[in-house]
């Protein structure tokens, strides 16, 4: 099929802007637009709420993010008048699942993305056996729409393969792409040496924030910054009152990101659980130096793996700057250059094939309904109560 007659609509759980997911979905559609004849995003949004978007409820252990749910009846109304060729949905969630339900109804192709590994992150928060159960219950969802779409979309090679063993069709890898800001503003040089380092991410336990702070209380001799919001917060917040050299900016907009990125030398993605890390690759974008610890799905992608500094096993995050300063300043912007012109083919490569999953996608026929039958009962009844 054509991508120029494509209509696409994504239908996303995750917060715009607010985490990784939400910002990837926020980006790509932006991109899609001028690339497909129509593109609808229905996300929730703190700041100017969708008109799909209904109540909603705080998440259990994190009074910064929120859960969600459709407003069923317009979600229905918007597919009817947009007739989309493709709903795009990442799973498990509340929003994914009614848009499932719908493409079924109406036989419209899905494509699922694979983003985010649930059983680590369940782990981290809810300890093993519970972790067990959830995993259990997020493994089930996962491999339901998996088997039910056309297409899965993943973000990084070591995802295709646990994709494929929970029955996936078609398991695709796509790139991801930038906010316009990352790309287009004007990159400001690298300074000939590093003073200033920086963390931008939620400050949650799967992004192992301790580290950094903990990097930022044995380097008296550089300034650290801190850009996010998350329920680790209070944690960040007292150990700014206890080092100097350690600032938190709380939750920032992409053009206070790009500012933060410029001024600094260094970011540091310090995650023991990430898929990607897009702002690694927001900051190679801006022609800055990253360094990435070993869990960083981000590494898995060579051409940008040779513009990041990448944590060896055993190495704590102060001998890792260590090795980064060792290298003459000519080496490091040589790096950085390396890194900004890896960001920017990503991007361009991502948007394109983005566009080409998505009209295969569309050509292949609906696979019948994969969720059963109390669960679609479940999905009716709902529609009905918010009819």
């Amino acid at each position: 099929m054509d991508t120029k007659t494509l209509r696409v609509l994504f239908v996303v759980d995750a917060i715009k802007g607010r985490n990784g997911v939400g910002a990837y979905f926020q980006d790509l559609v932006s991109h899609l637009e001028g690339q497909v004849e129509r593109v609808e995003l229905v996300q929730p949004c703190l700041q100017d709420p969708h008109p799909c978007q209904g109540v909603s409820m705080p998440i259990p252990g994190d009074p910064t993010q929120r859960l969600f749910f459709p407003k069923i009846r317009e979600l229905c109304a918007l597919v009817w008048e947009m007739k989309p060729h493709v709903i795009v949905i990442p799973g498990p969630g509340i929003f994914s699942m009614i848009g499932y339900w719908i493409a079924k109804k109406w036989g419209i192709p899905v494509c699922v993305t694979f983003q985010t590994d649930y059983n680590r992150l369940v782990e981290l928060y809810w300890g093993k056996r519970l972790a067990r159960l959830a995993g259990g219950f997020l493994n089930w969802v996962n491999r339901t729409l998996f088997q039910g779409s056309e297409t899965a979309a993943t973000i990084c090679e070591s995802m295709i393969a646990q994709a494929r063993t929970a029955g996936a069709r078609n398991p695709q890898l796509v790139g991801t792409p930038l906010a316009r800001e990352f790309v287009q503003t004007p990159v400001q040089p690298l300074a000939g040496d590093v003073r200033r380092v920086c963390y931008v991410g939620r400050l949650a336990a799967e992004k192992n924030i301790e580290s950094f702070l903990e990097l930022a209380a044995c380097r008296p001799d550089l300034q650290f910054e801190v850009a996010g919001d998350g329920p680790l917060r209070s944690k960040v917040e007292e150990a700014c009152k206890r080092h100097d050299n350690l600032t938190l900016l709380g939750w920032c907009s992409r053009a206070q990101v790009v500012e933060l990125i410029d001024r600094s030398q260094v970011l540091v993605l310090p995650s023991s659980v990430e898929a990607f890390g897009t702002v690694a690759l927001e900051a190679m974008a801006r022609q800055r130096l990253v360094i990435t610890t070993p869990a960083c799905g981000i590494n898995e992608w060579p051409a940008l793996a040779r513009g990041l500094w990448i944590m060896e096993e055993g190495e704590n995050l102060s001998a890792t700057l260590d090795r980064l300063k060792e290298l003459s300043a000519n080496q490091r912007q040589a790096k950085a250059l390396d890194a900004r012109e890896a960001a920017c083919v990503m991007n361009n490569d991502a948007i394109a094939h983005w566009g080409s999953v998505l009209a295969h996608c569309a050509a292949m026929k609906p696979v019948p309904s994969s969720l059963p039958s109390p669960t679609l009962a479940l999905l009716r009844r709902l529609s009905s109560h918010h009819a």
